[in-house]
């Protein structure tokens, strides 16, 4: 069961960096250690940061960023604690539950899409199927909370507008207001009873 979660939360800015960072990369202060990829973050300074600056980030808070299936992930449970995760896919795997940083690129074949009837979901944003869950990965649901700021600032811009406009009319004209539309969301492919 799929819980719509209230989305006028702002997302903090640190979740926006951390989405378009770049990990994995050697550390450009420590090129000479062998052990210099980027691979933790810094929610205070809002920079990745590899083993080796871990000290200077030890009275911050951060995350450790992992690798799965040749894609960066993040532990749920350790996220959880500064963002709020619902809706997001979580996978398994060395027995921890991780979800995806990054907007996953390939889509499996329609063939197999057929085949395995488990995917019942579709994500929001890039339409991935997935198994119970709105969003594929946290970019798609960080994209997801922006879109919806911007589209509930436009929203409440106009309706301002409206309301100083009917002030300014001096009452000849009565107009209503009412609540802007919801945009409908695409439904996946449609599943057919099979013939007989």
């Amino acid at each position: 069961m799929i819980i719509l979660q209230d989305l006028s939360v702002k997302v903090p800015a640190w979740v926006e960096v951390m989405c378009t960072e770049l990990f994995f990369n050697p550390c450009e202060s420590h090129e000479d250690f062998r052990k210099n990829k980027e691979d933790g973050f810094c929610i205070d300074c809002h920079q990745s940061f590899c083993c080796n600056c871990l000290p200077a980030h030890a009275h911050h808070r951060h995350l450790k960023i992992r690798r799965y299936v040749y894609c960066e992930v993040i532990n749920r449970q350790d996220l959880c604690k500064f963002f709020d995760c619902s809706g997001i896919q979580t996978y398994h795997t060395n027995k921890d539950r991780v979800i995806f940083l990054k907007q996953r690129s390939q889509q499996p074949s329609p063939q197999c899409q057929q085949n395995n009837l488990r995917f019942l979901h579709n994500c929001i944003i890039c339409n991935r199927s997935l198994q119970t869950s709105l969003y594929c990965s946290l970019q798609c649901k960080v994209f997801s909370m922006s879109r919806d700021e911007q589209a509930e600032e436009a929203n409440q811009h106009s309706i301002d507008e409206k309301e100083e406009d009917l002030c300014n009319c001096g009452g000849d004209v009565i107009e209503t207001l009412s609540s802007p539309k919801r945009q409908k969301l695409r439904k996946g492919v449609a599943l057919r009873a099979p013939m007989f």
